[in-house]
């Protein structure tokens, strides 16, 4: 809770300080990527924004803390395409509510040309960004592929749920 509170703070604090600087950046990250380095760059402005005015199903969060054991996500981007800059503050945003620990999220950026400089992305074989995998023990469980088909945080327990009733079976 307290990681939480501290990153939805910085986030407020941040954004209210590029929000006051003019233009925009369409810098592009490659590779792996870790949160600080959207927290700490004033270029990613749109991130702290989009974390902080989504709101979410707090039912479908807290599925998803109830089995945040169970998965590791992986979301492939481009910080500079809208798909992935109104879709990655989102799931943030979910993962620090479902108290997801920062080591079961990877984070990879591409670049405009689908190029992530990462052999771990590239085999992932993404076709179009942003991408958000469900893995569970190196294996895919399911993906949100572009937009989601409800929210973030439905599709993402969705696909959990699934995964738990093939686990059942």
């Amino acid at each position: 809770m307290r990681l939480h509170t501290v990153l939805l703070g910085c986030g407020l604090l941040l954004s209210a300080v590029t929000m006051a600087q003019n233009g925009s950046s369409d810098k592009q990250l490659k590779g792996r990527i870790q949160m600080k380095q959207l927290i700490s760059d004033s270029a990613y402005a749109w991130f702290h924004t989009g974390v902080n005015k989504y709101q979410v199903n707090d039912n479908m969060v807290n599925y998803i803390k109830t089995n945040k054991d169970k998965v590791q996500l992986v979301a492939l981007v481009n910080t500079s395409d809208a798909g992935s800059r109104a879709l990655l503050p989102k799931f943030y945003k979910v993962m620090i509510l479902a108290s997801v620990p920062e080591e079961s999220i990877h984070l990879y950026g591409f670049d405009n040309s689908g190029n992530s400089g990462d052999a771990v992305a590239d085999g992932y074989k993404a076709k179009k960004l942003p991408v958000i995998l469900v893995m569970r023990d190196g294996k895919e469980e399911g993906r949100i592929s572009g937009t989601p088909k409800e929210t973030v945080e439905q599709d993402l327990a969705q696909i959990i749920m699934n995964m738990n009733k093939k686990e059942a079976k």
